[in-house]
């Protein structure tokens, strides 16, 4: 991993694509490797994909130069309201009309197309040290950091219409009043006053009281885990927590020497999880994934990726800032990753949904057609949005 980050940059193979090839190389050999099937293993994805996500809010955070307010974060604001909720709905009737899904499971896969990837999508992302942000790369790094939390409504409400139905109305109330309104706000905030907290104690009272040498880069872990598990833990959405506390970490005394250790140590540990994912990827591709994969259900991932996507990431930038072609690569990268299959593994925790393999197959292939497609685009858009 160590060396691949490095011998692939500006090459046309991308990190991820390798590691998805080893995960089907390794799984194509009579080694006795553990059955990377995710409907057998729910909970072990479960849990791997939501430490890898809530590693990588808090480094998204961190990695963001620009303070919060409605005018700096006015693009990824209008993706994640226009981009991200076009994209569930336009997924869930196309699975529902052409992919023959059960409306409940229809709605759920919407949910877990939405999100950009903060994970996958790291190559698009704003570098720590850039102080000129490019409107590509903050857009799409903001858009990851925000919409991985904003998703999560969509998928209680496909969950909520699994286990009631949704002739039954009446929890729609309680879902817009919980999980869109109080959930949302408990998620900011917590992260807000955490992240100010922590920021004091590892900032100010050091120089105050001449703390001892501590290994510091560990505490950027302990940081997310504390934040993520607070909020959690009075119902709040958690990954919107993490990334609100990084963001704030970030502009609280922002040229401190201890930001660069705690974004590089998040930065290597993120890479170490996603690793492990992509593996077990590309394991799963070439042990159940297609036996379970409808032509319907490939048809929608490739219509997301070049049509839906595209369309309403198109809509959201409508008057961006940007540039004709900033626009479109913006539109177009959407990459999907990680945080897609920890809301579908959550949602088949939560309940039951009908074609839990059919889901599971189309959300995998999902992210190995962005990992393939988008990485290969990534080499021929980059002097598009590149800060050098």
């Amino acid at each position: 991993m160590s060396w691949l980050s490095v011998e692939l940059e500006d090459k046309i193979i991308s990190f991820p694509m390798i590691m998805v090839a080893l995960g089907a190389l390794v799984y194509s050999l009579p080694l006795d490797l553990p059955d990377p099937d995710p409907i057998a293993k729910n909970n072990i994805i479960l849990h791997l994909a939501e430490l890898s996500v809530i590693i990588s809010l808090m480094g998204t955070g961190l990695k963001i130069n620009r303070s919060f307010s409605m005018t700096n974060f006015r693009v990824p604001l209008l993706m994640v309201s226009i981009t991200m909720v076009g994209c569930i709905v336009a997924v869930a009737l196309t699975g529902w009309l052409i992919a023959g899904l059960a409306p409940a499971s229809a709605l759920l896969l919407g949910a877990v197309f939405a999100p950009t990837d903060p994970v996958i999508a790291d190559e698009v992302q704003v570098g720590f040290h850039e102080t000129e942000e490019h409107p590509v790369n903050f857009s799409l790094t903001a858009e990851a950091g925000l919409n991985d939390g904003m998703a999560f409504p969509f998928t209680w409400f496909a969950v909520l219409a699994a286990s009631v139905g949704l002739y039954e109305v009446s929890w729609i109330t309680d879902w817009i009043l919980r999980d869109i309104g109080y959930r949302i706000l408990v998620g900011a905030v917590t992260g807000f006053i955490l992240g100010r907290m922590l920021a004091y104690s590892l900032f100010t009272l050091p120089e105050k009281y001449d703390f001892p040498h501590i290994r510091r880069e560990f505490v950027a872990i302990a940081c997310t885990l504390l934040v993520y598990s607070v909020t959690e833990s009075i119902h709040g959405y958690g990954f919107i927590a993490v990334f609100v506390a990084g963001l704030t970490l970030r502009h609280y005394e922002r040229e401190h020497d201890f930001h660069q250790e705690m974004h590089d140590f998040i930065d290597q540990t993120e890479k170490i999880l996603l690793a492990i994912v992509l593996v077990l990827l590309g394991g799963y591709a070439v042990t159940h994934m297609f036996s379970h994969l409808s032509w319907e259900g490939a048809l929608l991932v490739i219509l997301f990726i070049f049509v839906i996507r595209p369309l309403f990431g198109r809509l959201a930038l409508f008057d961006a800032g940007m540039n004709r072609k900033e626009k479109i690569v913006t539109s177009f990268m959407g990459m999907k990753g990680v945080g897609s299959f920890f809301y579908l593994a959550f949602a088949l925790h939560e309940t039951t949904f009908a074609q839990a393999d059919h889901l599971w197959a189309t959300a995998g292939f999902l992210v190995l057609m962005s990992v393939i497609i988008h990485g290969g685009c990534l080499y021929l858009l980059r002097p598009l949005f590149s800060t050098e």
